[in-house]
Parts: structure tokens; C-alpha cells; sequence
């Protein structure tokens, strides 16, 4: 998931960091139910060429974190998606990006918890999705008391484990597919159009979702200013990011689909828990399904995290809400971590009326609001390159200079108006809109109250 922060005054400083703990903390921020779960609406859409789109969205991933890094190495400052946008593209542009991520990051967190319930429901039948995700919102809600010494420790111990239950995957799905062979049926590589069942369009709208599984790429961006040796790390961290993510996540979709008939992926389960059944590793099913429910649970703690930090600095920002900052004698900003868990829990009761129906409809709004973000920024990145001073002269080896910037922009853009002709997919960018339009109303009475004070 994605979030924007400011620099606090009364945190303790961070310790500085190296290439390997960058790229670790990318991982993590990126890895959760989008890829465990949302991997199975991709497949649906697009059968066995998933593996293509998954790698295509790899690449928008590599541009977009290369236009952010370029910027962040060359002008190096604490929230910097924010700031850069204000500077580039006006007061208006920072404040929809802000709160559009904030938005964003409430939305991901329902979604993850509704994951979390799916993945729960495998032990806990009797239990609704909608009873167990509130269970376990809450049980996030409350973690997120904890002082960020002990939040952190916490949180590392998980996303080591969700890293492990992809490598696990892998590792036994790798020697089944070379002992058996490619069991699906039918054989998903036959031919053109086995490859593409759903032609160019079901693989375009599959994409939408790719998009959701690497959006949390914008963690990395917004750690730049912690890094110890900005010149040599970032560029080293970024390049192990691309790879520590993308080469998982498309060896890992290319087992699935060798072994389960993309036909018969099943929505209501991980498409991993179901590939070790078909493979007839059931004592796995259970491991794997641990492990992502582990997943879905860490990001939505670093989302949770994430979401007040950014309230925070909106509010010191004046964007926000003045209460927003304002902390207890303990330290803790309570009216901030009170607003995110009641929007988090709002978000999920909706998911009493509309069943999981509200996953596709939560990561589909998500990945409409990562198109936005993601052309903020290439957009900034090309202003950019127009207006750098002399001394700026680093460039990331991730994007491809101008060419990448146009035809990333040009690529997003395509998804997004192919992605409509998927019903839920609409609902997604219609809700997504009309938030949108109610932040910039927001703004524009915002500053009119400025203007008038």
C-alpha cells in the first residue's frame, strides 16, 4: 500500500539505510492479499497471458519507481511525492495527491481485512467473512497502540514470513511442475489463443489488478531521505526491489497456471492454497494459508501506520483537520488513530451488504487512485527533466529517460479505459472518482477560507 510522510519533530531519528534494507522494506510494502488473493481475478480475466501482464506491469512498476527515485536522489526531502507535486504542478495537485492516498490507504486496508477474513473462513467455516474481518480490523486497530519500537519489531517478523510462503511456493510448485509436467488442461500453452483465451482486452483488464499487487512500490520513494549513501544504495535498492518482486510474483503465476486450469480458479480461496490441493500437497494448503494470512495482516499494520502519519502531516500542513495533530501528555496522536480505525471499520461493514463482492470493488478504487499517483509522478518526473539544475544530474538505470516517462503515461492511461468494461471494475472507478471530486471541492472551500481569513 502507499503512503506520504512528513517529517515529525518529536520522533526519534531513524537509523540511516543501506541498499539491502531499502530494498527489504520495498518487499514488504508491497507484498499482501493484492498478489495472494487479487492474482485470482487477474487470472479469470486474462488466463494463462497473466504471466505477460504481471511483467508488463513490472515494467510500469520500474518506470514509476525510477521517475520517483531520479527526483528524490537529486532533491532530497522528507515526503517528497507531496512536495515534489506542489513544486512541480501547484498547491492543488499536493493536496488531491495527499488525500488521495490517504483515501487510498483507507480503502487497502478494508480490502486487506476482507483477504484476512477469506483466509480465516478456511479454518473458521461457521464464521462469516464480514464477522472475521471486523475481528481481525479491530485486533489492527489495537496493535497500532503499541509503542514503533515494539510496532516494528512486530511488523519484520511478518513480512520476513510472507517472503518466506512465496519462496515455499515456489520451491515445491517448481518441482512438481519438472517431475509431473504441466498438468492444466487444457494446456495452457497449446497455442495464440490458448494463451490469450480472452483475447487482447480480458489481458488489458487483468492488468488492473497487476497494478494493485505492486502499488505499495511508492514506500521506497518515500524512504529515500533515510538512506545512508543515496547515490550508490538507491540505485542498487531499486534494482534488487524490481527483481525481488517481479521474479516472484510471475514464477510464481506461471505455476499456478501450470498446474490449475485458469477455467477453474477459485475467487473465494488464494489461487496458491488451491494450486498445492491440486498438486495434492493438502498439508501445505494450510501452511500457505497461514503465511498469507500473515501477509494481508502485516501490510494492513504498515497501512494503519502509514494512513496517521500521513493525516498527521496533512493537518501540520493545514490540509487537515487541526485535531489531527494534536497529541496526548503519552504522546500518542489518539483523534488520528481513532479516524483511521472508524474508517477502517466503516469500510468493512459494508462488506454485511455487499458480501466479498466489496474486495473487487475496494482493489479495483485502489488501483484507479495508483493510476492517478502513478501519473502524478511521471508527469513531475518529465517537468523534471525540463527544469534540473546543472548539479542535478542523476538519473535512475530504471526508466528509460523521456521515452519512458510518455510511454508509461500513454500505457496506464489505455488500462484505465479498457479496465471499464468490467463491471466491478466501473463501480471501482466511479467510487474512486466522486472521491476525487469531493476532495477537490474540499480544497477549492479550503482555500476560499484561506483567502477570506
Amino acid at each position: 500500500m502507499q503512503s506520504i510522510q512528513n517529517s515529525n519533530k518529536d520522533n526519534k531519528p531513524r537509523k540511516k539505510l543501506n541498499a539491502y534494507s531499502l530494498a527489504g522494506l520495498g518487499i514488504s510494502g508491497i507484498i499482501g492479499s493484492g498478489f495472494f488473493l487479487g492474482s485470482a481475478i487477474s487470472i479469470k480475466q486474462a488466463g494463462p497471458s497473466v504471466i505477460l501482464a504481471f511483467l508488463l506491469c513490472g515494467f510500469l512498476m520500474s518506470q514509476v519507481l525510477g521517475a520517483m527515485t531520479s527526483i528524490s536522489i537529486n532533491r532530497p526531502v522528507t515526503g517528497s511525492f507531496k512536495v515534489y507535486a506542489e513544486q512541480f504542478m501547484g498547491k492543488y495537485t499536493g493536496f488531491l495527491l495527499g488525500w488521495s492516498v490517504y483515501v487510498s490507504n483507507i480503502f487497502g486496508i478494508g480490502s486487506e481485512a476482507i483477504a484476512a477474513g477469506i483466509f480465516l473462513k478456511y479454518w473458521l467455516p461457521q464464521f462469516s467473512v464480514s464477522m472475521l474481518a471486523v475481528a481481525v480490523i479491530i485486533f489492527v486497530i489495537l496493535l497500532n497502540r503499541l509503542n514503533t519500537e515494539k510496532f516494528s519489531i512486530i511488523e519484520s517478523g511478518m513480512a520476513a514470513l510472507k517472503i518466506l510462503a512465496i519462496l515455499f511456493f515456489i520451491c515445491i510448485g517448481a518441482q512438481f511442475v519438472l517431475s509431473r509436467g504441466i498438468t492444466a488442461r487444457p494446456y495452457p500453452f497449446a497455442s495464440i489463443s490458448a494463451f490469450f483465451p480472452n483475447r487482447i482486452t480480458g489481458f488489458l483488464q487483468s492488468m488492473l489488478i497487476a497494478v494493485f499487487t505492486m502499488s505499495g512500490v511508492s514506500t521506497v520513494a518515500m524512504a529515500t531521505s533515510k538512506v545512508r549513501k543515496p547515490e550508490t544504495d538507491i540505485p542498487k535498492a531499486t534494482v534488487m526491489l524490481i527483481l525481488g518482486v517481479v521474479v516472484p510474483y510471475v514464477v510464481t503465476i506461471f505455476l499456478i497456471i501450470s498446474t490449475v486450469s485458469w477455467k477453474s480458479v477459485n475467487m473465494s480461496i488464494s489461487p496458491l492454497v488451491q494450486a498445492f490441493k491440486v498438486m495434492g500437497f493438502g498439508w501445505a494448503s494450510s501452511i500457505i494459508n497461514a503465511a498469507i494470512f500473515i501477509a494481508a495482516f502485516s501490510v494492513m499494520l504498515g497501512t494503519y501506520f502509514g494512513s496517521d502519519q500521513l493525516l498527521i502531516s496533512l493537518s501540520n500542513a493545514k490540509e487537515a483537520p487541526q485535531i489531527f495533530k494534536h497529541k496526548t501528555k503519552k504522546g500518542m496522536y489518539q483523534n488520528t488513530w481513532l479516524a483511521t480505525g472508524a474508517l477502517s471499520l466503516l469500510i468493512i461493514a459494508l462488506s454485511f451488504f455487499l458480501s466479498s463482492k466489496l474486495f473487487n470493488y475496494l482493489i479495483s478504487a485502489c488501483s484507479y487512485f495508483s493510476f492517478f499517483n502513478w501519473i502524478i509522478n511521471l508527469i513531475v518526473y518529465l517537468l523534471w527533466l525540463k527544469q534540473r539544475k546543472k548539479e542535478e544530474h542523476f538519473s535512475s538505470p530504471l526508466i528509460l529517460g523521456r521515452f519512458g516517462g510518455y510511454i508509461s503515461i500513454f500505457l496506464i492511461g489505455v488500462l484505465a479505459v479498457v479496465s471499464l468494461w468490467v463491471k466491478d471494475f466501473r463501480i471501482g472507478f466511479y467510487s474512486a472518482a466522486a472521491i476525487m471530486l469531493i476532495i477537490s471541492i474540499a480544497y477549492f472551500i479550503h482555500r476560499r477560507k484561506e483567502s477570506n481569513a
